[in-house]
């Protein structure tokens, strides 16, 4: 794992391979957004049960490329309540350490492409600037997006993160959604994500460097 501040308040932690930022980040990742263990106390096992009676089969590790969650997620793992934490649970607590206030976490794996990267960002300016999130919410409210929820929500996102999905998916695109995203809302939400940005970030995530 290494370590690189992206912008203020935005913590990028890259990871060498899909199962390796998969299997540490799952329950920090569900803890913020599944539908059945979001702010909830849950080991791996009972994780891996749900998923595996929801889809079929445990497909986790092959499922998903980029994770994303706030600092106050953190909060019950560093009380104990997540006991035990696997050493690369641990390992991500050490690292964010120094970190105070609020700020946000993304990751992805080596592999991932620079859509997924700019998709994760997203959601750290969703989060963390009212001006971005207050403008995004405006672009959405003139748009029929009803479709794409519904997908989203067969995806295991859970309603209190929508509106954050809704327009992450509309800038990165994904095979998995059958949805046509307006193009005026797409071009509108672009310009936005461009204007909060930072311009540098795709060396951050091109050159793998720590």
């Amino acid at each position: 794992m290494k370590k690189k501040t992206i912008q203020d308040g935005i913590h990028y932690i890259e990871f060498d391979n899909q199962l390796a930022v998969t299997s540490t980040l799952l329950r920090f990742q569900e803890h913020y957004e599944c539908p059945n263990f979001a702010g909830r106390i849950f080991s791996l096992d009972e994780f891996k049960k749900w998923y595996t009676e929801d889809r079929g089969s445990f497909s986790y590790h092959t499922d998903w490329n980029g994770f994303n969650f706030p600092s106050h997620i953190l909060k019950p793992f560093k009380e104990g309540k997540f006991d035990p934490l696997s050493k690369e649970e641990q390992a991500v607590l050490d690292m964010l350490e120094q970190h105070e206030g609020k700020f946000y976490v993304i990751a992805t794996h080596k592999e991932a492409s620079t859509k997924t990267f700019d998709h994760e960002i997203a959601h750290a300016l969703f989060y963390l600037h009212e001006d971005y999130r207050t403008e995004v919410l405006n672009i959405l409210s003139k748009y029929d997006t009803v479709g794409l929820r519904e997908e989203l929500k067969e995806m295991g996102y859970a309603q209190h993160v929508m509106d954050d999905e809704v327009h992450a998916y509309a800038l990165s695109g994904s095979k998995k959604i059958s949805y046509r995203f307006p193009l005026e809302m797409k071009q509108q939400l672009e310009t936005l994500f461009r204007k909060f940005a930072n311009p540098k970030r795709a060396n951050y995530f091109a050159a793998h460097d720590s």
